[in-house]
């Protein structure tokens, strides 16, 4: 026989459950809230949106780049990185982000490489006023 102790959820009338469906939905919302960044206004359109990011490209976006006025598609520092150590597109979107374009990227060789790590040196020892984290214009 059944014992008295259990409660079978099949004796649960199919509205009741539905009702207790309906009132926990609402809360389910506010348990996971989305990351959400203030003042970034992205809609990835870049300057540099299907043409060659190359450091050239990268250095113009930087030169105009402002880390006081918040980020967007048109405002953002090319050589950062985000926590999985990748480089941001054209637009300043990285990957994974839904708005993500993959760049079209120039040839490289051993010569080219070491010519950017010689401007990576420079503009890492050079900051721009304002570029650190939680800035508005940075990640």
């Amino acid at each position: 026989g059944r014992r008295p102790d259990r409660v079978s959820h099949n004796r649960i009338p199919t509205k009741m459950k539905l009702a207790l469906a309906l009132l926990c939905a609402p809360a389910v919302a506010f348990m996971a809230p989305a990351q959400q960044t203030a003042g970034v206004v992205m809609y990835g359109n870049g300057k540099y949106d299907d043409k060659l990011w190359d450091m050239a490209a990268k250095k113009d976006v930087w030169g105009e780049w402002d880390p006081n006025s918040p980020r967007s598609d048109m405002n953002f520092n090319p050589f950062e990185r985000d926590v999985n150590g990748n480089g941001p597109d054209c637009s300043g979107y990285f990957p994974g982000q839904g708005k993500y374009k993959d760049p079209q990227r120039p040839s490289v060789d051993f010569a080219s490489m070491m010519a950017e790590k010689e401007v990576m040196a420079e503009i890492e020892a050079n900051p721009k006023a304002g570029d650190k984290p939680g800035a508005p214009g940075c990640l």
